[in-house]
């Protein structure tokens, strides 16, 4: 093969290469806590590829919040000290990495804008969120209960097409007791589930779907007064 055409057919796979994304940084809920207490970004890391990823965190302000205000990435279960902008971690393939920015305006008006950006270092592919959170006057701050959040109930299902199992992360929910229950097409009934839950917070269940061939099934989530259904693909 001549030179030019072995450089050619380089250029080809880089271009190739480049055009394919290998993670994605995806927002999954925005909320002000209790009474003003905080405010959270949450988003969500996947990968994508058939890789472990060495991925970058990088926090990035357009706008200088006010001192008194103070703001931290978490991570999973690692959240970082306001002053450290910059995150570095592995991430296997199909998995996911739970991401949130918390911002504590402490009763101090003002603007603060981020951008936080997820970069693949391998590749150097690129993913941005931008935030901007304005902090004003409370006016009524005698209120007898906290006001209910601004969105409750949210159930993910990731990695999603999956070829072996899946997990799903129920989130913000009633406390009280949940039936999951995994269909088939045909309305036949797979498994059933139960989780007692004493907490609004994060609940995770991982559902393992080996024994069942490609095609798409159904999980529905009901407890609280409300129902959920989600659909799930399998390929193998």
């Amino acid at each position: 093969m001549s030179t030019l055409k072995r450089m050619t057919l380089f250029f080809l796979l880089i271009v190739a290469g480049m055009g394919q994304s290998r993670f994605s940084f995806i927002h999954q809920d925005t909320s002000v806590t209790g009474l003003h207490e905080y405010y959270q970004y949450e988003a969500w890391i996947y990968n994508t590829s058939t890789d472990t990823l060495q991925l970058t965190t990088n926090r990035l302000y357009r706008t200088t919040p006010p001192a008194e205000w103070s703001a931290s990435m978490c991570i999973e279960i690692v959240c970082l000290p306001p002053f450290i902008d910059v995150y570095d971690f592995s991430l296997s393939p199909g998995d996911s990495a739970w991401f949130a920015l918390d911002i504590y305006p402490f009763e101090v008006e003002g603007t603060g804008e981020w951008s936080i950006e997820v970069i693949d270092s391998t590749t150097m592919e690129a993913d941005t969120a931008d935030i901007a959170y304005t902090f004003g006057a409370i006016g009524v701050v005698d209120e007898p209960e906290a006001p209910a959040p601004r969105e409750f109930g949210v159930v993910q299902v990731f990695p999603n097409p999956t070829n072996a199992a899946f997990n799903t992360i129920l989130h913000k929910m009633t406390p009280g007791r949940y039936e999951l229950t995994l269909f088939d097409l045909n309305g036949r009934t797979l498994e059933t589930r139960w989780l007692e839950m004493k907490t609004s917070g994060r609940h995770l269940l991982s559902w393992n779907v080996d024994r069942y061939t490609s095609g798409s099934y159904v999980l529905r989530i009901e407890g609280g007064g409300s129902v959920w259904v989600k659909r799930v693909t399998i390929i193998k």
